[in-house]
């Protein structure tokens, strides 16, 4: 309480400013939308940095041209990243705070950037197979990158209400503006005759997250049971002993 003793107030990790319990709820719901809120900005980010990292070394030893341009990357950092998380961080969330942190962000980022490795590096060989221009591979590789980063957005968004609905539905249409209106100037371009390869890269993309969700979940819990077995066998072993 505020009004304790000063000794009191120096040791005590929460002072109640206003000394009265009653703002003991509102101090819990900041805390939920706080941790809420940042774990699912925290998986867009991560997701970007662990598939930047990971295509960088693969075309470093490639010897291959980077798929993406500087202004593609601001255009799928814009539509999958920037607006989203934002939106997002700033929302009202009460929700219970579940799981581990990291597991949380972890779980979810992981399967996301190594969908996008896999479909870079199918775009990289049937483009040096088939020899398919540098402008058109690359324009696949940023269709492919965010219809990936849209199913992360769709699945930490779940449960849908008003805000996340729009949000979602908002950065596919400022997509497919960029991507038609603007295309000049985000350097993306398709023709007709890439048109089914595109559809067919779009599915494997699809089950190549369902895939890598599942063999996440999968080591997690694994993880998660032989941690909780270790913690039984040691108390086991502590009521032994005593």
């Amino acid at each position: 309480m505020q009004v304790g003793s000063d000794a009191a107030r120096n040791v005590a990790q929460l002072v109640l400013l206003d000394s009265n319990f009653k703002s003991m709820p509102k101090i819990v719901e900041e805390g939920r939308r706080t941790i809420n809120n940042i774990e699912r900005s925290a998986s867009l980010f991560l997701s970007k940095t662990i598939y930047a990292s990971i295509l960088s070394v693969i075309f470093v030893f490639a010897h291959m041209p980077y798929p993406f341009m500087p202004i593609q990357l601001s255009l799928m950092a814009l539509v999958c990243i920037g607006i989203p998380s934002f939106i997002l961080a700033l929302e009202p969330n009460k929700e219970r705070v579940r799981g581990k942190f990291i597991q949380n962000v972890v779980s979810k980022s992981i399967p996301t950037a190594l969908t996008t490795v896999i479909n870079i590096v199918i775009v990289a060989i049937v483009s040096w197979y088939v020899g398919i221009p540098n402008e058109i591979y690359s324009t696949i590789c940023v269709i492919l990158t965010v219809l990936t980063g849209f199913m992360l957005l769709a699945k930490i968004s779940k449960p849908f209400n008003w805000l996340r609905a729009i949000l979602f539905v908002s950065m596919i249409i400022l997509f497919m503006i960029c991507f038609i209106i603007l295309k000049d100037w985000f350097c993306v371009v398709i023709t007709k005759q890439y048109i089914e390869l595109v559809l067919l890269l779009c599915v494997i993309a699809g089950i190549n997250f369902i895939i890598f969700n599942d063999i996440i979940k999968k080591v997690l819990k694994n993880r998660v049971n032989k941690r909780s077995n270790i913690c039984e066998l040691e108390k086991e072993h502590g009521q032994n002993k005593n």
